[in-house]
C-alpha cells in the first residue's frame, strides 16, 4: 500500500454469516493502473423477507450508500437479529424493500468497515491520497466490480443511489462499456455540478426556517436547549453536540419531528456521559474526517465544509440559541493536536478535485437509462 494511506486490518471471519451471503472482491487501488496495489471490497447480498439470497425470483437491487465514509453497517447492522427477537432502531432501512427485492450493499472503499478502512487515527494519512484513491470515481467503478462478481451475467438488477451515493450513481451509468443497471433512483442525492456556495446556502436558508418554526411550536425551546447545554458541560463534554440534532429539523412531516427534537434533548438530559457519546457515534452525527477530506473532493471542489460554513454564517447569521449544523461543522478535527494541524492545511489548500464525467456524457447515459429523481429517506 502507499505510504501516505495507512489502513486497518479486516477480519475475515465479517464474511461467515447464516442468512446474508457474505464475500470479498479484490479490485486495483488505482483503476486506472491495474497492476499496482490492491484491496478488498467486502459485500452483503440480504435475502427477500422469506427467501434466500439465490433466489432469482426476487430481482436485486443495488443500494449506493451515502456519507461519504459511512459503511452500509449504518443502513442495516452487521449484526442485525434475524430471528425478529431484537432489531436496533435506525439501523434496518431495508425492511420494506426486502418485501420484494434482495438488497446487494457493499462498504465503500476507506470506509471504517471491511472494505481497506483507512485508519483516520493515524497521523500520517495524506488527505490528496485519500481524496484521490477513495471517491465517487472509485466508488462507481467498485459497485460494477461487485455487480460482476455477485450477480449472474445476464441478471437485471436495479440501483437506489441515495445521498452521497448519487455521485458514484452518475459515475456508474456513464461506463456505457460496462454492464448497466435495469433502472436507477436517484434518492435525496447528490449530482453533478451543483454550485457548492447556492446549495449551502439554501440549506442554511431552510435551517434558519426551520428553527423559527421549532420556537413557534415549542414556545420553551430555548430553554430546553440551553439545559441541555449546561448537562452537556456538566459533564465534561463539548455543550455543541446538541448541533447534531440539525438532522432531525424538518425530518419527516410537520407535527412528527418537533416532538422528536424535544424527545432527544430530554433524553441526553437524562444521560450520564458515555451514554451521550455512544448516542453521539451511532448516529453518525459527529464530525468526522473522512468525510471532511472526500466531501471536499467530491461535492465542492475548491471549498471545505469550514469555508463554506464561514462564509454562508457570515451571510445568514444564526441566533445563539439555534440548532446550527455548521456549528457542529467548525469542529471537525479541532482537538488541538495533529488533527487540527491537519484540518487547518486543508482549508488552505483544499485537496483535487474527483474527475467527473462531462455534462454532455451524463445526458447521453440518461437517455439510455430508466431514471427517477425522488426526495425519500
Amino acid at each position: 500500500m502507499l505510504p501516505g494511506l495507512p489502513m486497518k486490518p479486516v477480519d475475515p471471519r465479517i464474511a461467515e454469516h447464516p442468512v446474508e451471503r457474505r464475500g470479498f472482491v479484490t479490485v486495483p487501488l488505482d483503476w486506472s493502473a491495474r497492476a499496482g496495489p490492491h484491496i478488498d471490497l467486502f459485500y452483503r447480498l440480504i435475502p427477500a423477507h422469506g427467501s434466500t439470497p439465490d433466489d432469482p425470483s426476487k430481482p436485486i437491487v443495488v443500494v449506493i450508500n451515502g456519507g461519504p465514509g459511512i459503511p452500509a453497517s449504518f443502513y442495516r447492522a452487521l449484526d442485525y437479529d434475524y430471528s425478529g427477537h431484537t432489531v436496533a432502531p435506525g439501523l434496518d432501512r431495508f425492511k420494506h424493500l426486502l418485501g420484494t427485492h434482495r438488497v446487494l450493499i457493499a462498504d465503500q472503499r476507506g470506509t471504517d468497515g471491511g472494505s481497506a478502512p483507512i485508519d483516520m487515527d493515524d497521523p500520517s494519512i495524506d488527505p490528496d491520497l485519500i481524496a484521490r484513491y477513495f471517491s465517487a470515481d472509485s466508488h462507481a467503478l467498485d459497485y460494477l466490480a461487485v455487480v460482476d462478481h455477485v450477480i449472474p451475467e445476464g441478471e437485471d438488477y436495479f440501483v437506489i443511489a441515495q445521498s452521497y451515493g448519487g455521485l458514484p450513481g452518475m459515475q456508474l451509468i456513464a461506463q456505457r462499456d460496462r454492464r448497466q443497471p435495469r433502472g436507477i433512483i436517484f434518492s435525496s442525492s447528490a449530482l453533478p455540478f451543483e454550485d457548492p456556495f447556492h446549495h449551502t446556502r439554501s440549506r442554511r436558508r431552510e435551517q434558519q426556517r426551520l428553527n423559527l418554526h421549532l420556537r413557534a411550536v415549542v414556545p420553551d425551546i430555548v430553554a430546553r436547549l440551553d439545559t441541555t447545554r449546561r448537562h452537556l458541560s456538566a459533564l465534561g463534554l463539548d455543550p455543541g453536540i446538541v448541533h447534531g440534532l440539525f438532522v432531525l429539523l424538518g425530518k419527516d412531516v410537520p407535527g412528527k419531528w418537533e416532538p422528536e427534537v424535544v424527545a432527544r434533548l430530554d433524553k441526553i438530559q437524562r444521560q450520564g456521559r458515555a451514554e451521550v457519546l455512544a448516542d453521539v457515534a451511532a448516529g453518525a452525527e459527529e464530525p468526522s474526517l473522512l468525510n471532511y477530506i472526500l466531501s471536499s473532493s467530491n461535492f465542492y471542489p475548491g471549498w471545505t465544509d469550514r469555508n463554506l460554513a464561514r462564509a454562508v454564517s457570515a451571510e445568514i447569521p444564526f441566533e445563539p440559541w439555534m440548532i446550527d449544523e455548521h456549528e457542529m461543522l467548525m469542529q471537525t478535527g479541532q482537538d488541538g493536536g495533529w488533527r487540527q494541524a491537519l484540518v487547518d492545511r486543508i482549508d488552505r489548500q483544499p485537496p483535487p478535485g474527483t474527475p467527473s464525467p462531462t455534462l454532455e456524457v451524463l445526458r447521453e447515459a440518461l437517455s439510455h437509462t430508466h431514471a427517477l429523481f425522488t426526495a425519500a429517506d
